[in-house]
This record gives C-alpha cells, sequence and structure tokens, in this order.
C-alpha cells in the first residue's frame, strides 16, 4: 500500500515522516517545490521517498497528485505532515464484532482513550478496515476526530467528517476540487458521500496531529479569510448537505457542517446527475 505525505513549510519540523521511518514504513513525500525539497533535506525532517510535483500552493493540488500516482481501485494513506501519536482501544477488540459500547456520563471514565499505539500497530489494522470498507461500498476510511468518551459509543460512524490529516483513500474516477485548498476534507467527504452514500470513520482510534500553527498553510489568523470563501463555495455546491453552522469562538461564516441524511444525499446526486 502506498502511503503518502504531504509536506509545506515545516522544514525543521515536520514529524511524520520520521515517525513512518521509525516505524520502518516506505512512504512517498510530496513536496511542491525543489527549493522546498532543499529545505527539507537541509532541516533533517525528509525520511521517505521525495516526490517534486511542481504544484502551485494547496493541499487539493498536492492531494491529486497523490492519486495520479494510484492505479483504479487502489487503496492508499494519506497523512498531513505534523503527526504526533495515537491513542486507541486495543486492536483485538476493535476488529471484534463489537460495534457500540455503553458510555454515558456517569461512567465515561471508564472508557478513555488510554492506550498509546505505534504507527504500525495502527497499520496492521488497515487491511480489515479495508475489507470491510470494500464490503460497504465505501471509498474513504478517516479515524476519530477526538477522544471525548461521550463520542467512542459507536465503533464507527458513516455520516461524520472524515478529518484530512489521516485517510484510507480508494481511487475512483474524481478527483479533490481545487477550489477547496484549506477545508479539502470536509468537500472529499461530502463528495464520497454524494458518490458512495457513506464514508467509515473509526472512533475507537485517535491520531494527533499539530493543528493552525504557524508553518504549514498558515495560523487560523491566516486561514480566516480563504475559510469564509471555501464555505460559501463548499455550501453552494453540496446544499443542502453541507449548511452554514454557528460554533462558539469562530467568526460568522467560517463553520459549516455536514446533514448526511439520505435526503440531502440524494438531492445533491439529483442536481448534478448521478440520478
Amino acid at each position: 500500500m502506498k502511503v503518502f505525505v504531504f509536506f509545506y513549510n515545516r522544514y525543521e519540523t515536520a514529524t511524520t515522516s520520521q515517525a513512518l521511518y521509525e516505524n520502518n514504513i516506505p512512504h512517498i513525500v510530496l513536496i511542491h517545490s525543489e527549493s522546498d525539497l532543499i529545505k527539507f533535506k537541509k532541516g533533517g525532517t525528509l525520511k521517505g521517498d521525495p516526490v517534486v510535483t511542481k504544484n502551485d500552493k494547496g493541499l487539493a493540488f498536492q492531494r491529486n497528485s497523490a492519486l495520479r500516482m494510484m492505479d483504479s481501485g487502489e487503496w492508499a494513506v494519506f497523512m498531513c505532515d505534523d503527526f504526533q501519536r495515537i491513542k486507541s482501544y486495543p486492536k483485538k477488540f476493535i476488529l471484534s464484532k463489537t460495534q457500540r459500547i455503553d458510555v454515558n456520563i456517569e461512567n465515561q471514565n471508564a472508557y478513555r482513550l488510554r492506550k498509546e499505539i505505534t504507527l504500525s500497530e495502527m497499520f496492521s489494522m488497515f487491511p480489515k478496515l479495508i475489507e470491510i470498507a470494500e464490503a460497504n461500498k465505501i471509498h474513504l476510511i478517516g479515524f476519530g476526530l477526538h477522544d471525548n468518551p461521550m463520542n467512542l459509543g459507536k465503533k464507527f460512524t458513516t455520516r461524520g467528517l472524515a478529518d484530512g490529516r489521516f485517510w484510507l483513500v480508494k481511487k475512483s474516477s474524481y478527483e479533490f476540487d481545487v477550489n477547496c485548498q484549506m477545508i479539502d476534507d470536509v468537500c472529499w467527504t461530502a463528495e464520497n458521500l454524494v458518490r458512495h452514500g457513506n464514508v467509515m470513520v473509526l472512533n475507537w482510534c485517535v491520531p494527533y496531529f499539530e493543528r493552525y500553527t504557524a508553518g504549514g498553510f498558515g495560523s487560523t489568523e491566516e486561514r480566516k479569510a480563504l475559510r469564509k470563501k471555501e464555505c460559501v463555495y463548499l455550501i453552494k455546491k453540496y446544499s443542502p448537505l453541507i449548511r452554514s453552522a454557528e460554533k462558539s469562538g469562530w467568526d460568522k461564516g467560517t463553520h459549516i457542517k455536514l446533514q448526511a441524511s439520505d435526503g440531502n444525499i440524494c438531492k445533491v446526486r439529483k442536481r448534478i446527475g448521478l440520478q
């Protein structure tokens, strides 16, 4: 299985390639330019096989370059460049037939994710996850966004966001929309819901990454204007599957949410001619 890491700007602080190397996982590092390649080598953060795409700035451009290196129907791992660690329930429990746990406010401490696992341990679960996805005609696998025990009631979520920092992606006939470079994971999740009906998010395994730090594609403040523009675009493209939403601490117009009912998915499919 190909493993792609998307490098940008964190010349001395990118962590993912090093972590994969330490776990003996071969991987491809996508870099925008030859000058960036030199900087990453000098920074000591590059441990995989580099590919210089010569793409403009933007993650969706790099994602498409990765897709073009895959065969139709092939699965690959997509990772951002600032991986930290993984917390997970035991592999045996995740791969069991258990689909739910009875977590509630009173007993939530008993269900906290306390076990840290390695990348190689996480990767060893991928064949089974792909088998489940294939059986359900799913093309996108994601992992838990946070470790709040109240989010762990169900092993899998099939209609929520597949966070783009760590994916398993199956190549099909479509590519990433380059009008969405910052919240491309919302766009890609919506596209998969429209085309395949479901995604698959494993809530019981949570990979941690740095988020919205300086470097990468910018701080929260640097991203704000772009985020507003992309939110407007995605609402127009995928409404009513994607809608504007209010969120505490976020400026108006910078947050959207998926409302992935069968009816909303069908409305988008009909509008774009998929049914």
